[in-house]
């Protein structure tokens, strides 16, 4: 999908009512999701552990991103 670039002054109230609906839309779907994790108390006892973890800087506490994203 090829992005256009228009001025705001160029930007109908139809195209900018469909902007708007777009950026609600997806701010809606992010605090559905965030809602989602935060209502699952495994998971936020999970998080907890690893910002514990992360915070004790104790080797082998936590695997780092780096060393993750290489498998």
């Amino acid at each position: 999908m090829k992005t256009v670039k228009k001025k705001v002054s160029d930007i109908t109230v139809d195209e900018l009512k469909t902007i708007i609906h777009d950026v609600i839309s997806e701010d809606l779907e992010a605090l559905r999701e965030t809602i989602e994790i935060m209502s699952d108390k495994k998971l936020m006892r999970q998080i907890s552990q690893a910002d514990t973890d992360w915070l004790s800087g104790e080797k082998g506490a936590y695997t780092s991103w780096d060393k993750v994203k290489r498998v």
